[in-house]
């Protein structure tokens, strides 16, 4: 049996676990109630259970089901997550009981974080040592050639959506978290960031477009910040805007509330055109390109 565990950061299934998955990040430390209390009304601003949680979730089941429609060996997939429950060396030891030879970690983000989505492939490298069990990391898909399709159709649709006047002048902006400046780790994070970015604006015919980053800090992190870099962009010209988050395959609270409502607000202050490219999601063109990654991959292996 191959097990395949995709993996997010967090995702609170109830409102009143925000609490316990921040105090997970914090390692225990308290929460300041005022940080307490923006982190709440943010998961509930948008009146929807948690983005990640129900997107990983359905992905997980639609993968399981697609890959067993094309293998002859049973495939289960497992969601497991880096500061909410399950966590990876429970779902581990579940798959394992299961009857599982080989291991599959994929993380939900297609660029590649060392202490994000590179934990899962880590935590599962430790504790396969000294076992039967092989274990296929599945890391370095930022140009994978389906995620960078969908991504494209996307990005295409939402630059349409502008008007054709605002569109002579538009740019897509890629946004991803920033990242204190450590160079062994900023740097190739920055380097998939970037020819990530350029891969669906060649795909999607898109001219204009700029990775900038979101969430950062003033000085020591990766810029530019989204938000300047919309202003500069208008100061020179430009009279509409495109976002794109390329950190994770599915929305969580922070980046489609800074890509999205932040940005659209700031876009009526400067009087342009604004619109958000849908992030891929649960959806089949998606589940088909995972679908295909995954495979490619075991193969890739298999054959060697």
């Amino acid at each position: 049996m191959i097990a395949v565990i995709y993996y997010a950061y967090g995702a609170p299934k109830s409102i009143d676990d925000v609490q316990t998955y921040f105090s997970n990040i914090l390692k225990g430390k308290p929460i300041p109630a005022q940080m307490l209390g923006g982190i709440e009304e943010a998961f509930k601003k948008s009146g929807l259970p948690d983005f990640i949680r129900s997107s990983t979730e359905r992905i997980a089941k639609a993968l399981q089901t697609t890959l067993n429609n094309r293998s002859e060996e049973e495939v289960r997939l497992y969601n497991a997550y880096k500061h909410t429950a399950p966590f990876v060396e429970d779902v581990y030891n579940e798959a394992v009981q299961a009857g599982a030879e080989t291991i599959v970690t994929l993380s939900v983000n297609p660029i590649l974080s060392v202490s994000g989505g590179g934990a899962v492939h880590t935590e599962v490298a430790e504790l396969v040592k000294g076992s039967d069990i092989r274990h296929i990391a599945i890391d370095n898909w930022h140009l994978d050639e389906g995620i960078v399709n969908v991504y494209a159709e996307r990005v295409r649709r939402a630059f349409d959506w502008l008007p054709i006047e605002a569109q002579k002048s538009a740019y897509v902006l890629f946004t991803t978290h920033s990242q204190p400046l450590v160079p062994e780790r900023s740097e190739p994070y920055a380097k998939q960031f970037e020819e990530l970015s350029a891969a669906i604006a060649k795909k999607a015919n898109i001219e204009r477009f700029q990775p900038v980053y979101r969430s950062g800090k003033s000085e020591g992190w990766l810029s530019p910040n989204v938000k300047d870099a919309m202003k500069n962009l208008h100061a020179a010209g430009a009279q509409g805007f495109v976002t794109c988050e390329l950190l994770s395959v599915s929305a969580d609270v922070e980046s489609f509330s800074e890509i999205n409502s932040e940005c659209r607000e700031l876009a009526k202050e400067l009087d342009v055109s604004f619109a958000t490219s849908e992030f891929l999601g649960d959806s089949f063109d998606t589940i088909l390109a995972l679908t295909a990654l995954i495979e490619k991959r075991i193969q890739a292996v298999v054959t060697n």
